[in-house]
């Protein structure tokens, strides 16, 4: 099937790390771009001037009217980033993260589908998976579902919602499951609030910026008795994104409007420890930390197999963990020089 880059898209939480780093990946296409973001955890700065901004919600059928309405003609893809994804918060906030994350997706797919867009993807989670597998396990797109938290729940009521749009015929949907994205490009580093992430937390611990790391749980049957993730550089996945927007916008042009799932990851597990020294040798500092009991749901192990990816998407992640580090860092102003 050929592929061709969609020319316009529209953007949801462009504004946050991953948006706005896809944003700039979409204009080297030479794509029309389109920003709708609330602005309550994302950053309007990091957007390029020249990109329109519409600040709003995308439960709010005004706001997404508004975005979808500023181009010249119906846009080409959705890509879909806006959302809420921090486990804990989940916990604590369930009704939140159904609404922002299953109703938003459903307001913003019903009016796709009412405009015409050809094709809508979005960010999941491999939060969505059981997390019942040994620490070999690497899994692909048949993996059983069986998300513990609200946070997961609610990604995969997001599948759900495009897999029943693409029965339609006329959109192609597809859900990128993203592992743990690191690193940066186009200097834009993570600014969450609070930050949650592994290793941003452990690049200002060392510099002093922050108190120490807290470790949760140095008793896993792992070789260094610390959880392993899959640690995959947002280079890889924003290439993920404007790839898959472009299959999806070919398969409907072909009449064939489907849904798809993509597990987007490395394949290789690091642990806890292996980030932590990554942090080190790149900074020249040790890292401060605590070690904490595993908090509840924690998995020993959670490892993409991207052979679907690769295959299908042709992409083959970067596994250089000390680039992810290095970039991270040099973005948070953290190298010398």
């Amino acid at each position: 099937m050929r592929t061709t880059s969609p020319s316009t898209v529209l953007v949801t939480g462009a504004a946050g790390y991953i948006g706005a780093t896809l944003v700039r990946r979409l204009l080297a296409d030479g794509a029309r771009v389109i920003a709708l973001d609330n602005l309550e955890r994302g950053h309007a700065e990091q957007l390029p001037r020249d990109v329109p901004l519409i600040v709003g919600d995308v439960r709010d059928p005004d706001s997404v009217r508004q975005a979808l309405g500023m181009f010249d003609r119906t846009p080409d893809a959705c890509i879909h980033l806006a959302g809420l994804i921090q486990v804990g918060e989940s916990t604590l906030f369930p009704q939140l993260y159904h609404d922002v994350n299953v109703v938003g997706t459903q307001v913003l797919a019903d009016l796709c589908l009412e405009a015409g867009v050809a094709a809508f993807v979005m960010a999941s989670s491999a939060a969505v998976l059981r997390p019942l597998q040994g620490v070999g396990d690497r899994l692909d797109e048949d993996a059983p579902v069986g998300p513990e938290s609200p946070y997961g729940s609610s990604k995969l009521a997001g599948e759900h919602t495009l897999r029943a749009a693409a029965q339609l015929g006329r959109m192609s949907t597809v859900a990128l499951r993203l592992f743990n994205v690191a690193g940066a490009a186009y200097g834009l580093a993570e600014r969450h609030d609070p930050e949650t992430h592994l290793i941003p937390l452990a690049l200002r611990a060392a510099a002093g910026e922050l108190p120490p790391l807290h470790v949760f749980g140095d008793d896993f049957p792992t070789p260094d008795r610390t959880c392993l993730r899959d640690y995959v550089h947002v280079r890889d996945v924003v290439e993920a994104f404007t790839r898959a927007a472009r299959l999806a916008v070919a398969q409907t042009a072909s009449g064939s409007a489907e849904f798809q799932v993509f597990h987007v990851g490395t394949g290789h597990g690091t642990s806890v420890n292996e980030v932590i020294a990554a942090c080190e040798l790149v900074l020249g500092k040790p890292v401060p930390r605590v070690v904490h009991g595993r908090r509840p749901g924690d998995v020993a192990a959670l490892v993409s197999d991207p052979s679907k990816l690769a295959q299908v998407l042709n992409i083959h992640p970067d596994r250089d963990l000390l680039r992810m580090v290095r970039d991270a860092a040099a973005t948070l102003g953290l190298l010398d020089g």
